[in-house]
């Protein structure tokens, strides 16, 4: 499908499509590996501002639940430009690089993007970027969105 097929918001309620992907080490990995744990996934690209201001946020997700949920940050951007990306900063997901077809095939245009899938990787919740505001307004958004992640990712364990 092209970008003028879909929109990843019709995927809400329906099975995620499958994937095999290269990740920033050279390996593939497959869709099918990550099934059976909830798996929250980030679309970004290093030029992103808001993506770059989340990346705390959902690192701190990662660490708490690292151990029961794949946490997956897919880019169309090359394993050059991601590598020297993380040299500056912190994002401890796992990386998928060189995704251009893949994330045009989901109807991605505007970053970032967080898709949140259960066990059976059928896509929960998709968040947009944090809300834009400055001061104690940024803040509360910071928080709101870590909080709202949060607890749909507690409400997937228990499932």
């Amino acid at each position: 499908m092209c970008i003028r097929d879909r929109d990843i918001y019709e995927l809400k309620g329906k099975e995620f499509p499958a994937f095999e992907l290269t990740l920033l080490n050279g390996e593939q990995l497959n869709s099918a590996t990550l099934k059976g744990q909830p798996t929250l996934i980030n679309f970004w690209f290093i030029n992103c501002a808001p993506c770059i201001e989340e990346m705390p946020l959902l690192n701190d997700l990662q660490t708490k639940f690292s151990e029961q949920v794949n946490f997956v940050a897919i880019t169309f951007q090359s394993q050059k430009e991601v590598d020297s990306f993380l040299q500056k900063f912190d994002f401890e997901f796992q990386h998928v690089v060189d995704a251009r077809p893949f994330i045009k095939s989901l109807g991605i245009s505007a970053y970032p993007k967080t898709v949140l899938l259960d066990r059976d990787f059928i896509v929960v919740d998709i968040e947009k970027r944090i809300p834009k505001a400055h001061g104690e307004e940024k803040i509360k958004n910071q928080q709101e969105f870590k909080t709202r992640l949060e607890n749909k990712i507690s409400v997937l364990l228990q499932e």
